[in-house]
């Protein structure tokens, strides 16, 4: 799957290894882009980030410094449209283009009706969601506080995991072997409980 999107983000792929000062500027970019409300719809971040990735996967690019980019450009992102969405919500809200895909605020309220505050982190990972949802947070009276411990906490796990997800899972699993056995036990059990809670979390949203 993942060479499939590596092909589709060819082009842009061979423009970051030639000019690879500015890969962590397209990062930014990218990422500011897919997390700005309404302009989300319309960029394919997905693709581009797992092609940028795949030269960090190769050592072209160095990950951690692409990750931090793409944090920063993830935060920023959201953290603008909520500020829209507090300032300017009927302006917004009268928009032609959101008019006319009344589905996308439907999807967002939703989203908030489910997890509260937590529609932040959670809309981040879910392409439609992410569209409206920090928007909406604005639009709805969301605590700025937590707004941004959502907003930056899902950042900085969604920005590494669309640049290079096979990388971080491998990386993961040979720090992991390389621990002692208790500890490596210890830690799979906590994982295992952590998914548990979060499956009926999410149940008992529904």
């Amino acid at each position: 799957m993942e060479t499939l999107f590596q092909d589709a983000a060819a082009p842009l792929t061979h423009f970051v290894e030639t000019h690879a000062a500015w890969a962590g500027a397209i990062v930014f970019a990218i990422c500011f882009l897919e997390s700005l409300a309404l302009v989300s719809a319309i960029v394919p971040a997905t693709v581009m980030l797992i092609g940028i990735g795949s030269l960090a996967a190769a050592g072209l690019l160095d990950l951690g410094t692409l990750s931090l980019w793409g944090i920063a450009g993830a935060g920023l992102g959201f953290w603008i449209s909520f500020e829209a969405g507090r300032r300017y919500a009927k302006e917004i809200e009268a928009l032609p283009w959101l008019q006319r895909r009344p589905e996308l605020v439907a999807r967002g309220h939703a989203f908030f009706e489910r997890w509260g505050a937590m529609a932040v982190f959670a809309g981040r990972f879910v392409g439609p969601a992410r569209v409206v949802v920090p928007m909406l947070a604005g639009t709805l009276g969301v605590e700025a506080r937590s707004f941004h411990v959502a907003n930056w906490a899902s950042a900085i796990l969604w920005a590494p995991l669309l640049l290079a997800p096979s990388s971080i899972g491998n990386w993961l699993a040979r720090e992991i072997a390389a621990l002692p056995p208790p500890v490596r036990a210890s830690i799979l059990i906590a994982l295992g409980a952590l998914v548990v809670v979060a499956i009926r979390a999410f149940r008992g949203r529904r």
